[in-house]
């Protein structure tokens, strides 16, 4: 199947529900995230020596960093130029609209080293050929985490407006609410985002 037929035949609300089911996980991400780095600051030896003896802080540290790239890898995945994948460049040719926004979020998520740090550290690593080819990770600010994080969220909700309508905005309302309501995943709480009656 070429991306033409895989584009045509694909479900619009599928590739909509997932996306916006992604993105889910990564706010959810952001939330724990930030979360475990409010703890980290509370518990920070003061010295050193005790840094890295500290147990409790080193599980910690371990934790946030986890929760960080996996927004960073889930960012990355989402910017990718592929059909047939949970991307938005997928969902841009199926509905089209927002190509150059979408192109915009790319150009972002390369420009800020997303990609590369997924590539090299997180996961779909490539392996250099020599011991000398390897380099230090990237440092990506958590700000500019954020902004990754902004900007899949605006790219969404524009995307289920034009799919839904303006209607769904109200939705979007009741789910930021939820944001810090762990009764159920955030998968399913935004791929239901729709449907919500509360």
């Amino acid at each position: 199947m070429n991306k033409k037929e895989r584009i045509a035949q694909t479900d619009k609300d599928m590739i909509v529900s997932y996306l916006r089911s992604e993105v889910g996980e990564i706010v959810e991400s952001w939330v724990l995230w930030r979360e475990f780095i409010i703890i980290q600051n509370k518990i920070r030896p003061e010295g050193f020596l005790e840094l890295i003896e500290n147990q409790d802080y080193n599980k910690i540290n371990i934790i946030e960093e986890k929760f960080k790239d996996d927004i960073i890898s889930r960012l990355s995945e989402l910017s990718e130029e592929k059909v047939g994948q949970v991307t938005f460049h997928f969902a841009a040719k199926k509905i089209n609209i927002l190509e150059s926004e979408v192109k915009e979020f790319r150009k972002f998520i390369e420009k800020n080293n997303f990609s590369n740090k997924r590539n090299q550290y997180i996961s779909h690593k490539t392996l250099p050929a020599s011991w000398k080819e390897l380099r230090a990770p990237h440092r990506i600010p958590y700000f500019t985490i954020l902004r990754g994080i902004a900007f899949a969220l605006i790219l969404m909700k524009k995307i289920d407006i034009h799919h839904y309508g303006q209607e769904v905005r109200l939705q979007w309302i009741k789910m930021r609410k939820k944001r810090y309501d762990f009764t159920a995943l955030a998968k399913i709480d935004f791929f239901l985002l729709p449907l919500i009656r509360k």
